[in-house]
Formats: C-alpha cells, sequence, structure tokens
C-alpha cells in the first residue's frame, strides 16, 4: 500500500515520535519492497566560512547539519535494522517537504506535529498544517 514513505524531520522531540510511527508501520506491514525517505529541509542557508570550508558544496555542509539533527533518528532506525536513505533540501520546510513528495512519488508522508521553532511550541505546526493541506499524498501527522 505504501511504498515510498517519506519522513518529515527536523530532529524535534515530535519528528521523534513521527520516526516512531513509521519504524510502527514497517514493523507492522513487513513490506521488503518499501523505500523509507528521512528528509531534513534546512531554512537557515550556510554561512560564507561553511561554504568555504567545504569547498562552495552546499549539499555537503546541509547534510552535515541534517546528521547532527537527525542522528537519534538514524540511531532509531540502524537498531531496528531498517533501511532508509537521508535526503537534504534547502528552503522554506513546508514547501520543501511538499516539493519532494510531487517529484518523488512519495505514497505517504510522516510528520511531527510541531517542530523546532518558537511558533511551533506555541501553535499545532505551520509546517506540518500546510503539508498536509498541499501534499499530493496521505500525510500522517504524528503528536
Amino acid at each position: 500500500m505504501f511504498q515510498n514513505i517519506l519522513l518529515a524531520t527536523d530532529g524535534s522531540k515530535y519528528a521523534t515520535y513521527a520516526a516512531e510511527a513509521v519504524l510502527g508501520l514497517v514493523k507492522e506491514f513487513q513490506n521488503k519492497d518499501r523505500e523509507i525517505i528521512l528528509l531534513h529541509v534546512s531554512d537557515t542557508p550556510p554561512t560564507r566560512s561553511q561554504l568555504m570550508q567545504a569547498d562552495l558544496d552546499v549539499q555537503s555542509v546541509l547534510r552535515e547539519k541534517a546528521g547532527k539533527a537527525v542522528a537519534s533518528t538514524e540511531q532509531k532506525f540502524a537498531e531496528a535494522d531498517v533501511a532508509y536513505t537521508l535526503e537534504v533540501a534547502l528552503g522554506d520546510p513546508a514547501d520543501g517537504i511538499v516539493d519532494f513528495a510531487k517529484t518523488n512519488d512519495i505514497d505517504l508522508i510522516i510528520i511531527g506535529s510541531r517542530g523546532l521553532g518558537a511558533v511551533g511550541s506555541v501553535l499545532l505546526g505551520s509546517v506540518s498544517r500546510r503539508v498536509a493541506h498541499e501534499a499530493p499524498c496521505p500525510v500522517m501527522i504524528v503528536k
């Protein structure tokens, strides 16, 4: 049913809950043909010094930043022996998640209800709300 599952993650507490939901689905369905993609969208561009250290390779800077943000999620997936791919993007998180889902034939997006931002801790996450309204596929918002 869900072959391509996208876990949108920022490393927040709610993103960790969303990761646990993905692992639960994988265990429940035991579908070997599925693909799990962790997507980290950074809304903060790399600094000039970060770019210089990375020989102007924006992707490597974004991957390093994502690696730090999702380290605990990656550890959970490793412990559960669940294969995944880590993807990174730069820009508005909601737009990045929706665009990625549209261009990569995603069947299900799983996202935490709130993120790391200060506003996100007050409201139902504006990112999760926008993704739910704009995504081309079902969205599971995890509390």
